[in-house]
């Protein structure tokens, strides 16, 4: 709290009253003030909010918290829980919300009261409008979609103040994934420049945000050690800090960060997806800069890749260093010997410049006796075969619309961006944004406003013209090029029989968002392995030339897997674990996807090029054959 003050910050925020008597009086002494953090149950914790008794327990509580602080001089604000919404599904919580508020506001009419959402979704405003009058303003939790912030909280009807209550680097959700499912973590100069840009364009000058956040004053392990927090468990500051100094101060320190611009591990950097071999020796440098011209030290930590994988926040283990490893410990330059078990690791490298300024990097890394882009074995369970000629096929090889035995148009922009805040508004049946010709359907993205929407395009489905139960399904197409869009060819279930997303399951036979080119992605949801809960089924893969060519994207879907290819490479397999529909919603009809969004909560997540459009994704066929007895 004491660099908190001096660099130009002037408030805290807890998750819970521990031991809130010495951090308000702290803060008091330094002029700062704390929203504090009431510690209301998760029902993803094993609370009921249908037991009247464990409510009536629970505010209770929470009476006496209040009791005790509500006339401390540095409590700004109480926050009632954090992120309630998460993993949920009983609306009764809000009823709760709602009460503890209103408790609140009878003991302490002098002091503002919030409640602390993750994300920005409909389902959740609509219920806050409805069911919590008394909550004064809403406070929000945003990582990689931050620029969007106010633009989203129009869009849910949200008229009254609002506060983020957690903002920083891209989340581990958000980013490219490795092959063996590791998140891709920013540099911290990376995170410097996309914390600057995301708030100055966005909630810096948002006359409705009355204040932020940011996360995490503090160094904990969530993914990895260095993820989120802004010091080094050591209390060394990286680059963030100097960007949080400015944007509350508008001054710059006078001893800024080293900055860091690349890691290589064997000349790769961590998006080319490194596999090296058991026990054998390779280059590892960094490259970073000091503005200051102060003499660097560097230190080199090995770990295996994180298996206590939490959500919400919730404590993770930090793995053990692996010692011996690195041949020049205090090298920006050195060797790596990497461990004989095959398996993931994680890389790690800080770079200080001796006034407790650090630059941070990592790079994941596979272990295998045999090197691989793939992330799933080839071999099969069972030798399942298909027919030779499609059973059902559109080969675009007509003038005009779609042909309307096949295809159908969602339209609009339902369910909040289609439950991922895009910014298209989709079209029937016109020409402009969908049409075949010389061959291929083009799918185009405008920059024109139509259902409040910046931006119109198509999505074709087959639903009831082309629904199927198992087979080979394969579509050629080219992608188009540009930050902001985000083209997927994929299938949904047509009866959903298991209930609605991720219940009845998703395939997606290609993603791809416009940010990050050239890297496709295979993914399959269900209840149980869906990108919600971090536990997606999905594999990443870099392919060049894939907005300059056309390249084959496919799925094999049997009663026992589903394997995804490009270009007949598989990269991607799930096997059925023959539990319950949770794991394997996969024994139903689903029907084709084809579409081009742009923006929302991954392919916006860096903004929108309005120079890119017309934006257009060209499809030259799909086709779908049988799966044979």
């Amino acid at each position: 709290m004491d660099r908190l003050k001096a660099y130009g910050g002037n408030s805290i925020r807890t998750w819970n009253p521990h031991n809130a008597g010495k951090i308000l009086d702290d803060a008091h002494r330094l002029g700062l003030t704390v929203t504090l953090g009431l510690d209301v149950r998760a029902e993803r914790h094993g609370f009921d909010y249908s037991n009247p008794e464990q409510v009536a327990q629970q505010l209770e509580g929470i009476r006496k918290t209040v009791l005790q602080y509500r006339n401390h001089p540095a409590l700004l604000a109480w926050g009632i829980g954090n992120e309630l919404n998460l993993h949920y599904s009983n609306p009764k919580v809000w009823d709760a919300v709602n009460a503890i508020a209103v408790m609140i506001h009878e003991l302490d009419p002098n002091h503002l009261v919030t409640t602390m959402l993750a994300g920005i979704n409909q389902k959740e405003f609509d219920y806050i409008q409805e069911k919590c009058p008394a909550i004064d303003l809403i406070a929000v939790q945003v990582y990689g979609g931050l620029a969007s912030v106010p633009q989203q909280i129009k869009s849910v009807g949200w008229t009254k103040p609002y506060i983020v209550t957690e903002w920083g680097p891209t989340g581990h959700w958000e980013v490219t994934q490795t092959p063996w499912s590791a998140s891709i973590e920013e540099n911290s100069s990376e995170k410097a420049a996309v914390y600057k840009s995301r708030y100055e364009a966005s909630i810096g000058t948002d006359k409705n945000c009355l204040g932020s956040y940011v996360f995490l004053w503090g160094q904990k392990q969530e993914r990895t050690p260095t993820w989120y927090g802004l010091f080094t468990e050591a209390g060394e500051e990286n680059e963030v800090v100097d960007v949080m100094q400015y944007l509350w101060s508008k001054k710059w320190p006078e001893n800024r960060s080293p900055q860091v611009s690349s890691l290589l591990l064997d000349g790769k950097k961590a998006a080319d997806f490194v596999y090296v071999e058991p026990g054998k020796t390779y280059p590892v440098a960094v490259s970073v800069n000091d503005p200051d011209g102060d003499k660097l030290t560097t230190r080199w930590e090995l770990l295996h890749e994180s298996t206590d994988l939490k959500e919400g926040g919730d404590r993770e283990e930090r793995p053990k260093a692996i010692p011996g490893r690195i041949a020049a410990e205090g090298q920006q330059h050195t060797q790596l010997t990497v461990p004989a078990e095959e398996g993931a690791y994680r890389l790690f490298v800080y770079v200080s410049d001796g006034h407790n300024n650090v630059a941070t990097a990592n790079i994941p890394f596979y272990v295998t006796a045999k090197k691989s882009n793939t992330s799933a074995s080839s071999t099969q369970k069972n030798a399942y075969r298909f027919s030779t000629e499609p059973v059902w096929a559109d080969e675009f090889n007509y003038e005009g619309l779609p042909d309307t035995t096949k295809w159908s148009y969602d339209i609009g922009s339902k369910y909040n961006g289609w439950g991922n805040n895009e910014d298209q508004y989709y079209v029937a049946s016109s020409l402009k944004n969908s049409v075949v010709g010389k061959g291929v359907l083009k799918i185009k993205a405008l920059k024109e406003n139509k259902g409040g929407k910046p931006y119109t395009s198509a999505r074709l489905v087959s639903k009831d013209k082309g629904d199927f139960l198992y087979g080979r399904f394969e579509a050629r197409a080219k992608l188009p090029r540009g930050r902001g869009n985000w083209p997927a060819i994929w299938m949904l279930p047509t009866a959903s029989k298991y209930g609605n997303w991720p219940n009845s399951g998703e395939i997606d036979i290609l993603e791809h968002v416009g940010y990050d080119q050239d890297v496709l992605h295979i993914s399959t949801h269900t209840k149980a392995y869906n990108h919600n809960i971090n536990t997606q089924k999905t594999a990443t893969t870099k392919v060049a030339g894939v907005s300059d060519n056309f390249h084959l994207y496919r799925v094999d879907w049997t009663p026992e897997y589903i394997k995804g290819f490009i270009d007949d490479q598989e990269i991607f397999s799930v096997e059925n674990e023959h539990k319950t529909f949770a794991e394997w919603p996969f024994d139903q009809k689903f029907h084709w996807l084809l579409n081009l969004a742009i923006g929302g909560n991954w392919g916006g997540k860096h903004g929108v090029d309005d120079k890119i459009f017309p934006n257009v994704f060209e499809i030259d066929y799909v086709r779908v054959y049988e799966l044979l007895p």
